[in-house]
């Protein structure tokens, strides 16, 4: 007797819960850190132990962000079998984290979408992933929001953005998109951020679309 179709995905599915269920629970969870790693103020001289202390952290908060974002990203048994992982993503959430994990594995760099090296900006790994159209705009709707603090650096003047949005409307773009992109273009570049804050933001974007149901 041939089992039909739907009989072998179910089985399929069912077998990929299993597995799946049990490497939950041989994984010990790796939580990000819940906030960014405090920097020794200033006083009358230079503490050199705590500025140790502090780099120190930094660099284990850069590696505990990047191996989560790896494993944020891996495709589940289900999504190996099926192949679903090699289509265009779908939903932001995926989109943003199979970003993260290019930037977790490439490396992560400023001012150019991708570098000699292979590096990308935050941009540049969104626009290394494979996503629809309309989904790609979400995402980046979605790490707008998760920014913390956007008005930490100059905004720019009235008539900068007047001439922004007009150039996006004259190349059928949304301008209101345009200025997300920007937006995201800017804060990858300010001079405090580490790769370990880069991927924490698209996980609290990641995060964001979830609770939107994308």
């Amino acid at each position: 007797m041939t089992a039909s179709l739907a009989e072998i995905e179910t089985s399929t599915r069912h077998l990929a819960d299993e597995v799946e269920a049990w490497l939950a629970q041989i994984t010990p969870a790796n939580p990000l850190p819940a906030s960014p790693v405090a920097v020794p103020g200033r006083g009358t001289g230079i503490d050199i132990a705590a500025l140790v202390a502090a780099g120190l952290a930094e660099v284990e908060r850069n590696e505990r962000a990047t191996a989560a974002a790896q494993n944020n990203a891996r495709p589940t048994l289900l999504e190996r079998l099926t192949r679903r992982h090699l289509r265009p993503a779908h939903l932001a959430s995926v989109h943003i984290r199979r970003a993260a994990a290019v930037l977790a594995t490439a490396g992560w760099c400023r001012g150019e979408l991708t570098d000699a090296s292979g590096r990308h900006c935050i941009l540049g790994a969104l626009q290394a992933v494979a996503a629809e159209a309309d989904t790609a705009l979400r995402s980046h709707v979605h790490i707008r929001a998760a920014m913390t603090e956007p008005a930490s650096y100059a905004r720019p003047s009235d008539a900068y953005l007047a001439r922004l949005d007009a150039e996006a409307r004259a190349c059928g773009m949304d301008p209101a998109d345009v200025r997300r992109r920007h937006d995201i273009a800017v804060a990858n570049n300010i001079g405090q951020l580490t790769v370990g804050a880069v991927l924490e933001l698209l996980e609290r974007a990641a995060v964001i679309a979830e609770s939107a149901g994308d």
